[in-house]
């Protein structure tokens, strides 16, 4: 009443299912419970040795798998290739795609095979990306031994080294000791450490080929003086966050880009005014207050002679201020483009006016958040003969018709301000100004290129691009001056103002043909 069941060299006996209803069938209720747990026992011990010839079965068709893989292997064309040829191909692999995508596709190449493995490891470009550590907690033995090979593959070329430590209860020291055993070859270096403790495992003699440094650091747990940077001469790119700007020892007078966020406005005018060759600098700092005056001799007047892009952001704290001393002790020649952003600070027209004098060729101007009304926007409008771009960004008090009318272009004119700006942007600004105003300051820098071809040169640039935007949502414009914009627009001026879109076409045609009869 039973069949054999055949799987490799085991055979069992399994019970047939139509007899075994037969036999259920004929079995009182007693008898029933006996004989069926002897059936269910007998099952799953055959269950038992099915799946565990099933499991053998999976084993040896996983080993002829491998097998076949390996032999394709071996026969593959890129296995004909030199191992030159094959260098080609992995740099290529692991050129595109981002940061992580690189890491894990070298690291993949190596693992193919043995042939692929000594190629991979005997070419240090595949490993001369970025060695990047994010730690969020203590490195382990295997964790530092695997970045000590990295490094190791990597040499002789330049690498940019990346650590990251939000805790200060990470002990980052014995990895920092074997990013620092490859010093002499940092091009670049990202430190966002808990305490600058860290860093003075780098030797300052080593740093050689270093060319940009960015640290971000409170600083609270160590107040020594941070030295490892100082004899770094080809460090030209420096961004810092921290609260101890001082503590940094750095080749100040040979830096070309700067960038510092550090809540002490004295720590930031004092280390721009050390950088004689800086280029670009960009600061986020506070105001000073009242009783702070600058740590600078009154008077002392520091010309930088290369600076071309400032950027100063006085909102750390957003506390009440003066930003004037930056102002005040700085003479910048060839500044071009100069970004302000002046929360609750007072506008310092005085000291800023005299900053135009000695910075005759600014050319781009943004204004943020800034109290500047519209007499003080006018004295700025008198010194900057040599503006292209002005935006101002929440500037709620300086736009006014007295502001267009100051712009509107005379050709009879002994002066007419700002000359050559062709870009005003004006967003969050409160709605102060009429549409007659604003479209007769519009019209009168605004020609075509028809027009320019037949009139005189005028003296003035004509606009590329208006925008005001007010910060009253109900404001909306007349069907009149929404029709001007669509003619100026059509005339290919960038130009847009708040609320002209809200408009249907056939209301601005007639609009536009009543005004014009």
């Amino acid at each position: 009443m039973s069949r054999a069941s055949t799987s490799g060299d085991d055979v069992m006996q399994t019970t047939d299912p139509t007899t075994l209803s037969t036999q259920l069938a004929g079995l009182s209720s007693g008898a029933f419970k006996i004989q069926a747990q002897v059936l269910i026992e007998a099952a799953e011990a055959n269950i038992a040795r099915i799946e565990s010839q099933i499991r053998d079965l999976e084993h040896l068709r996983d080993r002829e798998r491998g097998i076949v893989t390996q032999l394709r292997m071996a026969i593959a064309p890129v296995n004909k290739l030199p191992a030159e040829l094959l260098v080609e191909v992995f740099l290529l692999v692991c050129d595109n795609p981002p940061y992580q995508d690189r890491i894990r596709q070298t690291l993949a190449l190596s693992q193919a095979c043995a042939y692929w493995r000594r190629v991979a490891h005997s070419t240090p470009r595949l490993f001369r990306e970025a060695v990047y550590n994010t730690l969020q907690r203590t490195p382990s033995a295997n964790y530092l031994d695997g970045t000590k090979q990295w490094l190791g593959r990597s040499s002789p070329f330049p690498i940019s080294v990346h650590l990251n430590v939000s805790d200060d209860r990470v002990q980052a020291e014995p990895l920092m000791d074997i990013l620092a055993t490859a010093a002499h070859r940092w091009k670049t270096a990202d430190f966002r450490v808990s305490s600058l403790r860290t860093l003075s495992h780098i030797s300052a003699a080593s740093l050689s080929l270093l060319e940009r440094l960015n640290l971000q650091s409170p600083g609270w747990s160590h107040h020594a003086e941070v030295s490892a940077f100082s004899a770094a001469d080809k460090l030209r790119s420096v961004h810092l966050d921290t609260c101890l700007t001082s503590r940094f020892l750095l080749p100040w007078s040979q830096l070309t880009h700067m960038s510092i966020k550090d809540s002490n406005p004295i720590e930031c005018l004092n280390a721009l005014v050390q950088c004689t060759n800086i280029v670009g600098a960009d600061f986020e700092t506070n105001p000073w207050s009242w009783n702070s005056p600058p740590d600078i001799p009154l008077g002392k007047m520091t010309t930088l002679e290369r600076l071309t892009s400032l950027s100063l952001d006085f909102e750390v704290d957003c506390q009440s201020g003066s930003c004037a001393p930056f102002f005040a002790h700085l003479a910048l020649p060839a500044l071009t483009s100069l970004t302000l952003c002046l929360m609750d600070s007072l506008w310092p027209s005085a000291e800023f006016t005299q900053f135009q004098i000695r910075s005759p060729h600014l050319e781009q101007l943004r204004i943020e958040r800034s109290d500047l009304d519209t007499m003080e926007l006018l004295t700025l409008f008198r010194q900057a003969s040599s503006l292209i771009s002005l935006t101002l960004e929440c500037c709620v008090h300086c736009i006014d018709d007295n502001i267009f009318d100051a712009l509107r272009y005379s050709p009879t004119a002994t002066l007419n301000v700002v000359p050559k700006l062709t870009t005003f942007v004006c967003s969050y600004a409160r709605n102060r100004f009429s549409e007659e105003a604003l479209d007769n300051m519009i019209q009168s820098r605004w020609w075509t290129d028809q027009e320019l071809s037949t009139l005189p040169p005028p003296a003035v640039s004509r606009w590329s691009c208006i925008g005001i935007h007010s910060d009253d949502q109900e404001t909306h414009l007349s069907t009149w001056f929404g029709a001007k914009l669509e003619g100026y627009q059509s005339q290919d001026l960038d130009v847009w103002v708040q609320g002209y879109k809200n408009f249907l076409p056939s209301e601005l045609s007639a609009e536009s043909k009543r005004r014009s009869n």
